[in-house]
């Protein structure tokens, strides 16, 4: 890590072209040789802006994957689930035909013709 001094040092280098607000505290001055509190006091915030910045970047970034990847998991469940709806429906229509196919053998072997009957009477 490096010392506060030569973070300092190499802040105060570029004191005048980073800082683009003029409120009392930013207003670039001449880099002197013996650096004040308020110098050192002026840097650190420099420096805190930067790092709070950065860290508002990352979040940003990490709350945007956040969101793809959330996509992607409701994506794949949907289409995973969607099969098996499929495979359920398949399996209804498949019991519906085969309860059909046995009421029409129940119906020739007794000989009652229901469903003839029930077919004429609407």
């Amino acid at each position: 890590m490096q010392s506060l001094l030569s973070i300092v040092s190499e802040k105060s280098a570029n004191l005048v072209e980073t800082n683009n607000e003029f409120t009392p505290m930013t207003l670039p001055r001449k880099t002197r040789q013996n650096l004040t509190n308020y110098d050192v006091v002026e840097l650190l915030r420099a420096e805190i802006e930067d790092s709070e910045r950065k860290m508002t970047n990352k979040l940003y970034f990490a709350h945007a994957i956040n969101v793809v990847l959330l996509a992607v998991f409701i994506i794949f469940y949907v289409s995973t689930e969607s099969q098996n709806v499929r495979d359920y429906a398949a399996e209804a229509m498949q019991k519906a035909f085969e309860a059909e196919r046995a009421v029409h053998i129940i119906d020739e072997a007794a000989g009652t013709n229901f469903l003839e009957r029930a077919k004429k009477s609407d």
